[in-house]
C-alpha cells in the first residue's frame, strides 16, 4: 500500500481483546455475531486485530477454531498486566509495563474500536485508547466497548468497575445488574446477546 499522505479506514484496526478461558469463549460468540452482519456492515470493523497476553497459550487456538478465516497475522501478543497467583506488589510493575506497551501500540495503530469483555489484559488498552483520544491522537469517533462477562449477574468485575467511567458503551447481560447501575449513561442492557 502506498502512502498518499492520508490514511484509509483500512489502516485503523478494530482491537478485540481476548482473555484466557471463558473470556475468549464469550468473545468468540460476540465476534461471530459482529461478523455475521451483512457483509457491508461487517466491513467497517475490518481489519480486526486480536490482542492476546503473551502467556495465554489457548486463546489463539480457540479463536482460530471458532473463526477459521483468522490468520496468525491477525494476533498481537502483548505483556499481561497480572498473572494468576502473582503477588499484588509485583503486579504493580507488570501492570505499568503493560500500560506502557498498550500506550505505544494504541499510538501506533490508532484503533477505531476497542472491544473487550473483562479480562485484566483489556484494562491498559482501554485506558490507553481513552488517553490518546483525549489528547487528539485517536479520532473522536473511535470507541471503547466493554461487554461485561456473562457470569457477572449482580456485581461488576474489577475490570468492569475500572472501565465503567470511560467506556463509550458498557454492556451487561442481566436485568438486575442493569438496574443496579441505571444511573450510568453509557450502560446498556440488550437482554441475552450470547
Amino acid at each position: 500500500m502506498t502512502n498518499t499522505g492520508t490514511q484509509t479506514a483500512y489502516q485503523y484496526p478494530t482491537y478485540v481483546i481476548l482473555g484466557s478461558g471463558g473470556h475468549t469463549a464469550e468473545m468468540c460468540k460476540i465476534n461471530r455475531a459482529l461478523m455475521r452482519q451483512q457483509s457491508q456492515q461487517a466491513q467497517k470493523y475490518q481489519p480486526v486485530r486480536y490482542i492476546v497476553a503473551n502467556s495465554d497459550t489457548t486463546s489463539q487456538s480457540i479463536l482460530k477454531a471458532a473463526l477459521p478465516d483468522t490468520s496468525s497475522q491477525d494476533f498481537i501478543n502483548v505483556p499481561r498486566s497480572r498473572s494468576v497467583g502473582q503477588s499484588w506488589l509485583t503486579s504493580i510493575f507488570t501492570t505499568l509495563w503493560a500500560l506502557l506497551w498498550s500506550c505505544w501500540l494504541v499510538w501506533r495503530d490508532k484503533p477505531k474500536l476497542v472491544l473487550c469483555n473483562g479480562p485484566g489484559t483489556c484494562v491498559p488498552y482501554c485506558y490507553a485508547a481513552y488517553l490518546w483520544r483525549l489528547l487528539g491522537r485517536l479520532p473522536a469517533h473511535s470507541k471503547i466497548v466493554f461487554v461485561e462477562s456473562y457470569c457477572r449477574v449482580e456485581t461488576l468485575s474489577l475490570s468492569g468497575r475500572l472501565l465503567l467511567p470511560l467506556a463509550d458503551m458498557f454492556v451487561v447481560h442481566w436485568p438486575q445488574l442493569a438496574a443496579r447501575y441505571a444511573d450510568k449513561q453509557n450502560l446498556r442492557y440488550f437482554g441475552k446477546i450470547m
